[in-house]
C-alpha cells in the first residue's frame, strides 16, 4: 500500500511471490470438481477418509496446518513451529498446503500432537463463545418477560407435581414460541397485572387457542444438540 501511495511501482514486485502462493476458494472447488469427474475413485477415497487424519510435508513455511469443524462452523489454522496461530486466511492457508500428487510425505515433527491439541482447544473456546452469543441473541418482549417471571413465582409456590409439570410446559412454550397474535395476548395480560393461578389458567387457554402444543413439538423435534468441535485433518510443515 505504501508503494502504491508513493507511486513506487518497482517495489510491488516484492509481493509477486506471495500473490502466487494464494489459492482462491473457487480455484480449489474447481480442482475438486475436476478430480471428481476425471478420477472418481480417488475422489471417493478422499471423501471417505476418517476425521483426524494427519500427515507432514516439506515446506518453506515451517509449522503446521489444522482444519477444525463444529457442525457448519469450519476454520482453517496456520501455525508456526511453536504452535502459535499466524493466519486464518483461507487463500493463504490453501496456498501453503497445496502440493502435487507425487510429493512424498515425511515424518511428523516432535511435539506435533500437542500443538494440534492446543489449536483444537482454541477452536473449542471459539465455538463456546459463538454459541453463547447465539443463545443470548434471543430477546424476549415485555409480555414474555412478565409471564415467565410470574410463572417462576407460581411454580415455587405450587405443591402439586401435575400442576408444576403444566407450568413447565407453559414456560417452555411462551419462552420459545413468539408470534404477533400471542404477543398481543401476553401484553394484555401484562397490562392487566394478572398473577398467580388466574394467570396460569389464562396462559393455558392461550396455549390451547393457538395450538402451541404442535408448534412446541415441531420445535423439539427440530432442535439439535450443540455440535462437537473436532479436527478434520492436520499437516506438519517441515
Amino acid at each position: 500500500m505504501y508503494a502504491i501511495y508513493e507511486q513506487q511501482g518497482d517495489q510491488l514486485s516484492l509481493f509477486e511471490g506471495e500473490q502466487e502462493e494464494l489459492v482462491d476458494i473457487n480455484e480449489a472447488e474447481e480442482y475438486m470438481r475436476l478430480l471428481q469427474r476425471e478420477n472418481p475413485d480417488e475422489f471417493e477415497r478422499i471423501a471417505d477418509l476418517r476425521d483426524g487424519i494427519r500427515t507432514a510435508k516439506p515446506s518453506d513455511t515451517k509449522g503446521l496446518y489444522v482444519f477444525c469443524q463444529a457442525g457448519r462452523y469450519r476454520q482453517l489454522f496456520l501455525a508456526d513451529q511453536d504452535g502459535e496461530v499466524i493466519s486464518r486466511d483461507m487463500a493463504g492457508v490453501l496456498g501453503v498446503i497445496r502440493c502435487g500428487p507425487k510429493l512424498e510425505a515425511v515424518n511428523l515433527p516432535n511435539g506435533y500432537n500437542a500443538q494440534v491439541m492446543r489449536i483444537k482447544r482454541l477452536f473449542e473456546e471459539e465455538v463456546k463463545h459463538r454459541q453463547a452469543e447465539r443463545d443470548h441473541a434471543v430477546s424476549l418482549i415485555q409480555g414474555q418477560r412478565y409471564v415467565l417471571r410470574e410463572l417462576r413465582q407460581t411454580f415455587g409456590q405450587a405443591d402439586d407435581e401435575e400442576w408444576k409439570a403444566r407450568i413447565n410446559i407453559l414456560n417452555e412454550a411462551f419462552r420459545t414460541i413468539n408470534t404477533a397474535a400471542i404477543n398481543r395476548e401476553l401484553n394484555r395480560l401484562c397490562r392487566n397485572g394478572m398473577t398467580g393461578q388466574p394467570l396460569t389458567v389464562a396462559l393455558a387457554a392461550i396455549y390451547n387457542q393457538h395450538n402451541m402444543s404442535e408448534a412446541l413439538e415441531r420445535q423439539r423435534s427440530g432442535r439439535k444438540e450443540h455440535p462437537i468441535p473436532g479436527v478434520v485433518c492436520s499437516e506438519g510443515l517441515v
